[in-house]
């Protein structure tokens, strides 16, 4: 997938940013499934748009949003 494109996340799926060091910073697990943008795609990572601030989702765990 690419950057502009839409994802499926499941419930129960966590969200993550990492600091300089390359450490989790900030941790969140969903409560309910969501669509959401991808804004950067990294090797085992998208980076995505979710309560305004951008998340790093793992790969294997999203779905492509087809129309």
């Amino acid at each position: 997938m690419n950057k502009g494109n839409l994802i499926y996340i499941p419930s129960d799926v966590t969200l993550f940013t990492i600091d300089d060091h390359g450490s989790a910073k900030k941790i969140i697990k969903l409560n309910k499934p969501v669509n959401l943008l991808i804004t950067k795609v990294n090797e085992e990572t998208y980076e995505v748009m979710y309560g305004n601030e951008e998340w790093l989702v793992e790969k294997n765990k999203t779905y492509e949003v087809t129309q």
